[in-house]
């Protein structure tokens, strides 16, 4: 372990400290007592999120509790399970919050699941109470409530009048005022349950996406959700109170959970739902978020409109030079080199004249930070953003250590982050966020990695396990309290992470080579035209891959920069399009070794979506489920191949 992870482990006291005997419940009171009129949760007053309506901490509290006590006269109460299906509403936060109120478990599912799906988890968790958003969502969870005899009642957001003839539904509405009426008579039954609810207890149950398989209910408790935020925004970022947070990625992600609804209640923050990603560019600038963060998928597509909006500008030419200076003084930086004062000095007037104005029109102008998760960014994409002023962070975790594990330091930490580091006489690493990297662990955690090049991690944001699979945890959090991650990496000598690829996701060919995917796919995808790249070859001779083509909107720019009929169909035979791919892949083989290359591909002519099944909702690719679905296409590069 080098001094710097030394260094950060030796913080886990005082986090522990800071938490102790702590719950989200003391933090909601906190919160409602000290910031009664504070703004917690918004609701756009309008289809162009020109304006917003607001309700504050101390009316959160309290329909929170009304809402659990309507849910308690349904028969929720401590040690039981309910799941919400809903878009991100201020319903939904206060639905989470009722249920944890009862002394149950609350868990989002994913609204893209079908009957079959919501089956499996709800009977696996034993779920007694359903809070579904709309009728479309009722529809799915309706019918699975055939084959789920612990699922007593499903509560209605919206809707509800359309399926009040059956007795088991119940309106959201109707039970908050319900269960307000019930505290105002005597809400001992209510506190009763609020005392059961300890450290210890689950905040929730997170049931992974399933790339591989079923998914399985990570069980997360109070104290892994306030001690992760307290390692993050306690210890290392130096972040100001009442952060403004949009929440759009679905609360069934620990991203969402972590960087959204546990976040405003210890930050005391407000947030913002979006339900609909296209939104996000009437919404951001009249939100302003003091936070933003965002899937690779997403920052992909950001970069892409800035593109396109970039090709359309006069003033064109002044861009692509404010760029190109931006992108050399971060191969500077990003070499622990000294920024030339040419260099430098141009960069500080294109912050202003260019940059300043790609902020204003996003509506990030005072954000803080930005943070990338969930996948492996692309380095070309991470590096852009940098030069443009968007210093994103990776962060790196799963959802059994709670979300975060590793972190780049952020540009707005540097400063304080390197002075700590100065005072207690360690050596300031000369990259502070490097791209490419996965940052150094979160204070308080230990990460090692084992012989077989397994990353590990360790600390007091490790989930309980999995949900009534004994078995299971065992194989993923060992006794001596090391998860192990399933993730393949390397840490440098200045103690920074960099994941090389998933164990299961390693394709072994024919000869014995063992090839990570991801490297030549990330190398692949950065062209305009390409959406997603799926690399196989497993027991083959050589890779292969499927490409699928850009349909949020860099195949069709690029179609008409060439003249050439948008068509994801007719694109995908097209010899044009064909020959610039071609290109494209043999770009990014001159980058890798020769087995590491592409030697054939397929583009596919439709899009792939987390409704059409080849990604997970956090738009990774669903490796086994693209096998099976492409076996065709796939064998059809190997024919004749002996």
């Amino acid at each position: 372990m080098s001094k710097l992870h030394d260094y950060l482990k030796s913080q886990e006291n005082l986090i522990t400290a800071s938490v102790d005997g702590k719950t989200l419940l003391d933090y909601i009171d906190r919160n409602a007592e000290e910031y009664p009129d504070y703004p917690a949760l918004n609701t756009p007053a309008n289809s162009e999120y020109s304006a917003w309506d607001s309700i504050s901490w101390s009316e959160y509290r309290d329909v929170s509790k009304n809402l659990a006590a309507g849910l308690m006269s349904l028969g929720l109460g401590p040690g039981d399970t309910a799941f919400i299906m809903s878009n991100n509403t201020k319903e939904h936060n206060i639905s989470d919050l009722g249920i944890v109120y009862c002394g149950a478990t609350p868990s989002t599912l994913y609204k893209q699941l079908k009957s079959s799906q919501i089956e499996y988890v709800a009977n696996l968790m034993e779920a007694k109470v359903a809070v579904v958003g709309d009728l479309e969502l009722f529809a799915e969870v309706n019918a699975a409530k055939e084959q789920c005899p612990k699922l007593e009642a499903i509560v209605l957001i919206d809707g509800y009048e359309d399926n009040k003839e059956l007795d088991y539904v119940h309106s959201y509405h109707e039970l908050v005022e319900k269960g307000k009426e019930l505290n105002q008579e005597d809400s001992s039954k209510l506190d009763s349950a609020i005392a059961t609810v300890t450290p210890d207890s689950l905040a929730c149950l997170i049931f992974t996406s399933g790339t591989t398989g079923k998914p399985k209910g990570v069980m997360i408790s109070h104290k892994n959700v306030l001690w992760t935020i307290e390692s993050l925004f306690g210890q290392m970022i130096p972040a100001t109170k009442f952060p403004r947070i949009v929440s759009y990625l679905p609360m069934a992600h620990i991203a969402a959970r972590a960087g959204d609804h546990y976040q405003a209640i210890y930050r005391v923050g407000q947030i913002f739902p979006v339900p609909v990603l296209e939104d996000m560019r009437d919404a951001l600038p009249t939100i302003k978020p003091s936070v933003f963060l965002a899937v690779p998928r997403v920052w992909e597509r950001f970069k892409g409109g800035l593109q396109a909006r970039i090709e359309e500008n006069p003033k064109k030419d002044l861009i692509d030079k404010a760029i190109k200076n931006g992108l050399e003084k971060v191969d500077y930086e990003q070499r622990g080199e000294k920024v030339p004062l040419g260099i430098n000095l141009k960069d500080k007037v294109f912050a202003k004249l260019v940059f300043s104005k790609f902020k204003e029109g996003l509506g990030i102008m005072n954000t803080e930070y930005f943070v990338t998760a969930a996948a492996p960014m692309n380095k070309d994409v991470h590096r852009w953003f940098h030069a443009i002023g968007i210093d994103i962070t990776e962060i790196y975790g799963m959802t059994e250590d709670t979300g975060p594990a590793t972190i780049g330091v952020p540009g707005n930490a540097a400063e304080s982050f390197s002075k700590k580091l100065k005072v207690d006489g360690l050596e300031v690493p000369s990259v502070l966020n490097p791209i490419g990297k996965v940052g150094i662990p979160i204070p308080g955690t230990e990460v090692k990695v084992l012989d077989d090049g397994e990353l590990c991690i360790k600390g007091n944001h490790v989930a309980q396990g999995y949900y009534k699979s004994e078995e299971q945890t065992k194989e993923t959090f060992d006794e001596d309290g090391w998860l192990h991650t399933g993730d393949l990496a390397e840490i440098d000598e200045d103690g920074f992470v960099k994941i090389i690829g998933r164990k299961k996701e390693i394709l072994i060919t024919s000869a014995g080579k063992n090839i990570a995917p991801v490297e030549i796919e990330d190398l692949v995808k950065p062209h305009p035209l390409i959406g997603q790249v799926c690399v196989v070859g497993d027991g083959k001779k050589f890779l292969s891959a499927l490409i699928v083509l850009d349909g949020d909107g860099g195949a069709e720019t690029w179609a008409s920069e060439n003249g050439i009929e948008y068509s994801l169909k007719d694109m995908a035979k097209n010899e044009k399009v064909i020959q610039a791919v071609q290109e494209q892949v043999d770009e990014a083989n001159s980058q890798v070794a020769n087995v590491q290359g592409i030697k054939k591909f397929v583009i596919l002519d439709k899009e792939w979506t987390d409704s059409s099944g080849e990604l997970t909702p956090t738009l990774k690719l669903k490796r086994n489920v693209i096998a099976e679905m492409y076996n065709d296409e796939i064998e059809s590069m190997y024919e004749g191949i002996e």
